[in-house]
């Protein structure tokens, strides 16, 4: 599936799931009247393969009004749910960064005219004061050099005054980097990590011999069934319900991760198989013994449970074996009746 709402978009689908989603991802193209460019597929690619819930969301609300969905509303999806305005945050950082810059290398060489000028006229003064025997010269002199250091204190003031906007407006961009980076390493709907993410973080743990950790898989049972119940709002706050109990149960030597639609993933740094099998019970049973209600009403939508698979790093292991290991447990918890967790 696609990394969700990971930024620079990376796609992971097998050959077999790759073909068939472009099987049906080309009609719809040249039902659209598009033109089979790079932004059009991307856009129609992610919207077959499941993954990318607002994507879908935008597309299915406008066919459902029939509106038509052109390049040009393409380019806006792909910009907005497949980029997710990254480019457009990063440019407008880049130039707010460029113009404050800028003003500050004006706002010197400013001072540094001024500093120039006052400074011929100082030494030009102490020429003047090494002859100088008349009183009223004399006066004239020392209103100078007063003028000329008046000049120079009024410039170091302004550039003083201007450095420290300056400072305020780079924080502000600094703070505006940290939320883009924030953005992109976070799945919007559930706060945990994205799929991108989780992927570079447990490539790199494979890669350190000296690693202890597990991973659990986490996939809620009747995802589908409880979406065309109740809708997807209430769907989606399922999942941040959820994501709220990982990060309840998780510390620093945890990773919580939003895998991919109704399935989300937890690292277990330095930790057994058995330390991972015992939280991982307890989070499937928190959820189990929730009783989630509909907005505005004491109406109960039912028991929602999470069918669970962990998995053990073994020499030689890589990141893909240890997702295939978990998945693996994952779908032999779901065979086995939901709602418990089991081991590979």
């Amino acid at each position: 599936m696609s990394k969700l709402t990971s930024f620079p978009p990376v796609y992971d689908h097998e050959f077999q799931q790759a073909s068939e989603n472009l099987r049906r991802t080309l009609p719809l193209v040249n039902q659209h009247k598009t033109p089979v460019n790079p932004v059009n597929y991307a856009v129609w690619y992610e919207y077959v393969s499941g993954d990318n819930a607002e994507l879908i969301s935008a597309i299915d609300t406008r066919l459902s009004k029939n509106q038509p969905i052109t390049a040009e509303v393409t380019q806006y999806l792909y910009e907005k749910y497949v980029l997710m305005g990254m480019p457009e945050r990063l440019n407008h950082t880049n130039n707010g960064l460029k113009l404050v810059v800028d003003n500050t290398l004006q706002n010197i060489n400013r001072v540094e005219a001024t500093a120039t000028h006052c400074s011929t006229g100082l030494t030009q003064s102490q020429s003047l004061l090494e002859n100088c025997n008349d009183i009223q010269e004399l006066k004239g002199l020392v209103t100078q050099i007063l003028s000329n250091t008046q000049q120079l204190t009024q410039s170091s003031h302004e550039l003083k005054s201007e450095l420290a906007r300056s400072s305020q407006e780079i924080m502000k961009l600094r703070e505006e980097l940290e939320t883009v980076k924030h953005s992109a390493r976070t799945d919007g709907l559930t706060g945990l990590i994205n799929r991108g993410t989780f992927n570079r973080e447990l490539a790199q743990l494979c890669q350190d011999r000296d690693m202890t950790f597990s991973l659990a898989l986490f996939d809620i049972d009747n995802f589908k069934r409880l979406n065309d119940t109740f809708g997807h709002l209430l769907g989606d706050k399922v999942l941040q319900y959820f994501a709220s109990i990982l990060n309840a149960h998780r510390d620093d030597m945890h990773i919580a991760a939003r895998f991919g639609g109704e399935e989300m993933a937890m690292i277990f740094l330095h930790s057994s198989l058995e330390e991972t099998f015992m939280l991982a019970e307890k989070i499937r049973q928190t959820f189990a013994a929730s009783r989630l209600k509909k907005k505005g009403s004491e109406e109960s939508i039912g028991q929602v449970t999470v069918s669970v698979g962990i998995t053990h790093l073994q020499a030689g292991d890589t990141a893909r074996d240890l997702i295939e290991r978990a998945d693996r447990a994952l779908y032999q918890s779901k065979a086995d009746g939901r709602n418990r967790v089991n081991f590979a």
